[in-house]
């Protein structure tokens, strides 16, 4: 009778146990999805184009293509929704290593807090180190109608 009712019981724990399956979700440091708190919002390219004062000062998670990655500082990257010509400028700050340049052309969802950006902050520059001419990314992120004065300070992000 105990030998059934162990072998019952270690069939269940190993059933159980088979189940559970989690994404794989890296952040810059290298933490797994188990170690970062919830994410607050998940919002669409569109809705954050349409209102993007909605979602400033929120914690909100945000797919897109990355079409940029900073080769000179590697903090700096830029994806794109549905529409190519919309861009959303990712800062990885401080305490965030480099964005790896492997993620150029991939599917992303990252997480941050979206702010607005003050004249002179931190959209440095990016210059080419044998022209000293300006990013033509950021050129084009300054003419765009939404999104250009935004910044989502990266938290985490998943690779689709």
């Amino acid at each position: 009778m105990i030998r059934r009712i162990l072998g019952i019981s270690m069939i269940a724990a190993l059933l159980v146990s088979c189940g559970n399956t989690t994404e794989d979700k890296t952040t810059a440091e290298g933490k797994t999805s188990e170690e970062q708190p919830a994410t607050k919002a998940e919002v669409t390219f569109a809705n954050l184009t349409e209102n993007p004062d909605n979602y400033t000062g929120k914690e909100i998670t945000v797919e897109g293509k990355v079409v940029h990655v900073c080769m000179h500082s590697g903090k700096k990257m830029y994806i794109v929704g549905e529409d190519p010509d919309i861009r959303l400028f990712i800062s990885a700050g401080e305490d965030v290593p480099k964005f790896p340049t492997e993620l150029l052309g991939s599917e992303i969802k990252v997480t941050g807090i979206l702010e607005k950006l003050e004249t002179g902050g931190a959209m440095e520059k990016e210059a080419d180190s044998e022209e000293g001419e300006a990013c033509e990314t950021e050129e084009a992120i300054a003419k765009q109608p939404v999104l250009a004065d935004m910044v989502l300070n990266y938290e985490t992000h998943i690779e689709k």
